[in-house]
């Protein structure tokens, strides 16, 4: 049966059947310890216009700002890349904003504002009511015809309410067309979860990430069209559904709303970098080399490295603003062998001068990220794994997703780089 706080919700709308939710996570001793990978700072505000000032990105200008819901359910984060995927911005929620904080100590933390729902959120939930809600509302104009709004929703109806009637739920509308959709239906707790588009959720009720909120989709992108050089309207909101309990929230990075034609990186600037895991080595591989590609994927280079499934762009060699990456290769760890990239100059130098290796060229380019460890406009975080020398043998793992560096910590891998383990910026053109 479902906790007391929605036994009521239940029968007052009549629903014959209890439903049935599957086992919530022990909270396991593999938690993070307190004050590591938490969400730094959560400040309440409900001034609009300070609000989307900093979610103006590359190519777009913000203005005629308007808030609607609670005080205590609007403002800004930091400190939130661990936790998250995005680092800082705004915050809206259908509870208190500090309640998101973590530990993630129990699976029902609460706060009903007493605030109305969303009428037109109610239409994407329809037959079921909406509470709470939470509105950010503005004014757009780009020369560009097309946006980028990126997004994380996050909810606290993890896992035991999905496909249930309890589906909060998130809406970004560009001109009155939502564009926070995945397969065509509204994002919400029952369209991203374990058991639907799992890809771009991750599980928190063990609470290896330290918010509060026991489930979260990874960054989203929604991109949507736009009259160039006039006035557009965009309205953010959220709300619970079906009762006041169990909060939700959508994080809106800063710098995050952008025009996608103006300064992002083209496929000619691009190459694709492609993973491969050697189950017997135990070790992941990355290369751009067209054939190279070709001869591992037939097998003629060698049958036992596969395809992850795994892959991001890099820069091509000639791009301004970047810096080169150096590839070694070393065959001292017999039976294993290792290759290693680096695009910090001063580490290239010193792998240079280390015997074991052997340097094989710079094989193309990425951008620095700033000493906290965040990358600009158009680029996202590349993250850097090492196995400590397991099997006899040094292997790093090269990743762009925060939940994959998740997994290799969890693992045991330790994390190289900047901030929680970035070494470099790679391009993003959906940013």
């Amino acid at each position: 049966m479902p906790p007391l706080h929605h036994v009521v919700t239940l029968l007052a709308i009549l629903v014959a059947v209890a439903l049935s939710a599957p086992e919530v996570d022990a909270r396991t001793a593999a938690r993070i310890k307190p004050g590591e990978r938490k969400i730094g700072v959560l400040t309440p505000s409900i001034d609009a216009r300070a609000l989307v000032a900093p979610l103006a990105g590359a190519g777009v200008v913000l203005s005629n700002a308007r808030y609607t819901g609670s005080a205590r359910a609007a403002g800004s984060f930091e400190g939130a890349m661990a936790s998250l995927g995005v680092d800082s911005g705004v915050v809206l929620s259908t509870g208190d904003i500090q309640d998101i904080q973590g530990p993630n100590d129990t699976d029902e933390k609460s706060t009903d504002l007493e605030t109305t729902g969303d009428s037109q959120l109610a239409l994407l939930v329809a037959p079921y009511a909406t509470f709470d809600a939470a509105i950010l509302e503005f004014d757009l104009v780009t020369a560009s015809p097309t946006i980028s709004i990126r997004y994380v929703f996050a909810s606290e109806e993890y896992n035991e309410y999905v496909d249930s009637l309890f589906n909060d739920v998130v809406a970004i509308d560009v001109n009155g067309a939502n564009c926070a959709n995945v397969g065509g239906r509204p994002v919400s707790v029952n369209t991203i979860n374990g058991g639907s588009n799992p890809s771009l959720y991750f599980d928190n009720t063990n609470g290896l990430r330290d918010t509060q909120l026991d489930g979260m989709t990874v960054p989203l992108d929604c991109t949507a069209a736009v009259v160039p050089n006039q006035v557009n309207r965009i309205r953010i909101a959220i709300a619970d559904v079906s009762d006041a309990r169990l909060d939700a929230a959508v994080f809106l990075p800063a710098g995050g709303i952008r025009s996608p034609g103006i300064g992002a990186p083209t496929l000619g600037d691009t190459v694709k970098a492609i993973e491969y895991f050697h189950p017997g080595f135990g070790h992941y591989f990355i290369t751009t080399i067209p054939g190279e590609i070709a001869s591992l994927d037939s097998g003629h280079l060698s049958a036992a490295w596969d395809r992850t499934g795994e892959a991001f762009d890099v820069y091509a060699a000639d791009v301004a603003g970047t810096v080169p990456v150096c590839r070694f290769f070393s065959a001292a760890f017999a039976p294993r062998s290792s290759h290693f990239y680096t695009p910090s100059v001063t580490e290239c130098d010193i792998v240079k001068a280390d015997p074991v290796w052997t340097f094989e060229g710079e094989v193309f380019n990425m951008r620095l990220p700033r000493p906290d460890g965040i990358c600009g406009d158009f680029t996202k975080e590349l993250f850097r794994l090492y196995n400590n020398g397991a099997g006899g043998a040094p292997n790093h793992r090269y990743t762009t997703e925060l939940f994959v560096r998740d997994q290799m910590l969890a693992r045991g891998w330790t994390p190289e780089g900047l901030g929680i383990g970035v070494v470099a910026c790679v391009p993003d053109r959906s940013r």
